[in-house]
């Protein structure tokens, strides 16, 4: 067999040599879009498009990597070969750059050996068409596994027809076996911090992993921490890094990270006691080497969230104005220095709110097609001249001029607030947040805002028995809104609810509750979606009469 093997290819690279100068037989790498699949191929002499597979397919069960495969010895002689006029058969092999079965989202490429140069490659799945007529190149046709769209979960023949100019055709025939797991379900068990006093508040993406902010009891009380956490083992890569104490934490309140343009650098924001006050702190983490200097913002201040945008970070929350009374604050920082190159104060005009007595506070900040998208609560005058709460979304350029303002109108609640804000790929934001009427239970309530910063659909998460809210919220690669989030079921304890939405309208396409040990406020308060769209979660739960840390990877 090796012998035979051998001698084959051999025969092989002579045909390669001899046909060196018209087509490669291996193809290369295309940029090109796939042809429309309702086209016709470009040739069709030969054998036919709509013919089924050749018995020898493998069984279904097969190693699709490339191993052995059936060729074609094409089905018409009217072209001319190279063989003194006779028709020179045309070998195919099929070869997925991918494992089998495949069990993540993502591409499989098609590639096509071919034996002599080929004019055209037609690609299906079973008998429905991948691509017609697609240039002869490596790979031949790319297309996209992902957890609900076809195609999905199964063995699928994949059946490849290429076309010689001479009308000469062959074709092979492989099995691949896709077991994308269900959205939702753990990639990795999830990771657990038991011990004193200690939650995580935010995520965010750096390489393979998740960096995340939080806090931990330790013997000066409970401190902002930074944890990184390998995304391959779901495991924290060295020791938390101590930055510092902690005034107020949660879901909405922070710590808060962001992370940089370099590789290995996050930014971390907190707010941390002061005199019977607060004031907002910012410092730069390298893992492996600890915190930089710290940077202070001013007594009464604090800070909810953080962006990143180049060496420019932007951090939002509050200034106290009185007991219980905020306005609401916008930093531009130095990611360099940590110096304050900017701020903007939002508050009701004099004329509504004359002594300052209204509540205005950010909770969530992102940049949006080069944009900075700050949501968060306002307070303004409702029906029968009660104070209500109303989510404001505050537009800025990324050199901090104010370019738009819009408050809820509390068309369907009598209040609302945003806690969080996402890009969306086609274009426009998402706000998830919560809303309620007065004296009742809150609701998980997300907004859409067009690219032409329209206001448009509004969703609702019918929990009438059971207070709920969404901290964060993100749009994975198939375009499905993931939210996190705490909902309180039964009246006694709160589960951390993390979900998945096809959009404004339609059913969750998954949900996963988790549920601590202990009777207590569990919540998920940050997310972070990677490229291929697997939700990383991070939050806290009781354990006993303590709150303890945990992150989760999820399967879209």
């Amino acid at each position: 067999m090796l012998i035979h093997h051998v001698l084959k290819v051999l025969c092989a690279m002579l045909v390669l040599v001899a046909c060196s100068f018209h087509a490669p037989a291996w193809y290369g790498l295309s940029d090109e879009a796939p042809p429309d699949l309702g086209g016709t191929s470009g040739s069709t002499s030969g054998t036919s498009n709509d013919a089924p597979p050749d018995s020898s397919s493998p069984d279904p069960g097969s190693s699709t990597t490339g191993g052995s495969a059936s060729h074609g010895e094409g089905s018409s002689s009217e072209g001319a070969g190279d063989d003194g006029g006779k028709a020179v058969p045309v070998e195919v092999e099929i070869s997925f750059l991918n494992p089998s079965p495949m069990i993540e989202v993502g591409e499989v490429q098609v590639s096509v050996w071919t034996s002599r140069p080929v004019a055209s490659v037609d690609i299906f799945n079973g008998d429905a068409p991948l691509v017609l007529g697609a240039a002869p190149q490596n790979p031949v046709h790319v297309f996209e596994v992902t957890s609900d769209d076809v195609p999905g979960d199964g063995t699928h023949t994949i059946r490849a027809v290429a076309h010689a100019a001479d009308g000469v055709s062959g074709e092979d025939v492989e099995a691949l076996t896709i077991d994308v797991q269900p959205g939702g379900t753990d990639v990795w068990p999830p990771y657990v911090k038991a011990g004193p006093i200690n939650g995580f508040t935010s995520a965010a993406i750096r390489g393979n992993g998740i960096d995340v902010a939080g806090y931990f009891e330790t013997k000066d009380g409970l401190e902002a921490v930074a944890v990184r956490i390998d995304g391959t083992k779901g495991q924290p890569e060295g020791e938390p890094i101590e930055l510092g104490s902690v005034a107020v934490t949660g879901g909405g309140r922070g710590p808060a990270i962001a992370v940089g343009d370099e590789d290995d650098a996050a930014f971390v924001a907190w707010t941390m006691p002061d005199s019977g006050s607060t004031r907002w702190a910012m410092s730069r983490v390298k893992f492996g080497e600890g915190k930089e200097p710290t940077t202070i913002g001013g007594l009464g201040s604090s800070v909810n969230a953080i962006t990143v945008d180049g060496d420019v970070l932007i951090l939002v929350g509050a200034d106290e104005v009185n007991a219980g009374t905020h306005d609401l604050k916008v930093w531009w920082l130095s990611a360099t220095g940590g110096q304050v190159l900017d701020e903007q104060t939002f508050a009701a005009p004099g004329e509504d709110d004359f002594f300052n007595e209204w509540d205005e506070v950010a909770r969530g900040v992102a940049i949006v097609d080069g944009e900075i998208v700050v949501v968060g609560e306002r307070q303004i005058l409702g029906n029968n001249n009660q104070l209500v709460r109303r989510t404001i979304v505050l537009q800025y350029g990324l050199g901090g001029e104010p370019l738009a303002e819009w408050t809820s109108s509390g068309e369907l609640l009598d209040e609302d607030a945003g806690m969080a804000v996402a890009p969306l790929h086609a274009g426009g934001f998402v706000v998830t947040g919560w809303g309620r009427d007065k004296g009742s239970i809150r609701q998980v309530l997300t907004r859409w805002f067009s690219a032409e910063n329209e206001t448009g659909t509004l969703r609702i998460e019918p929990t009438p028995s059971n207070d709920a809210i969404g901290f964060a919220i993100g749009e994975d690669r198939e375009g499905k809104i993931v939210i996190a989030g705490a909902l309180q079921q039964p009246k006694t304890d709160a589960n951390a609810w993390i979900f998945a939405i096809p959009g404004p309208v339609g059913v969750p396409v998954w949900e996963v509750i988790r549920n601590g040990p202990g009777q207590g406020p569990d919540e998920a308060a940050g997310l972070a979606l990677d490229a291929w769209g697997y939700a990383y979660v991070a939050g806290s739960e009781f354990d006993e009469l303590q709150p303890r840390a945990f992150a989760l990877r999820l399967y879209p």
